[in-house]
């Protein structure tokens, strides 16, 4: 994902940095597995609003960002 790119993150150092904030934000936990699914169009994450929050800030992105990267992830997978 470009924006993991933009910020210098690999997909562990992401999850990791999403799993921490979560846990204060949600409980939920994230898996690498999930975020690596995300990343390579296999899901769209089902996100709360505060999770979206947390995303947004590690990634430094708007939530328009966020949602076209998702768009633009997936209509490339979907062209193959």
């Amino acid at each position: 994902m470009s924006l993991l790119e933009r910020r210098g993150l690999t997909q562990e150092q992401f999850a990791d940095r999403v799993g921490e904030a979560w846990k204060s934000v949600s409980g939920r936990q994230l898996s690498r597995q999930a975020v690596s699914a995300w990343i390579n169009g296999r899901a769209v994450p089902k996100l709360s609003p505060a999770e979206t929050l947390v995303i947004m800030e590690i990634l430094g992105c708007t939530l328009t960002e966020l949602a076209f990267a998702f768009l633009r992830e997936n209509n490339s997978e979907e062209n193959l």
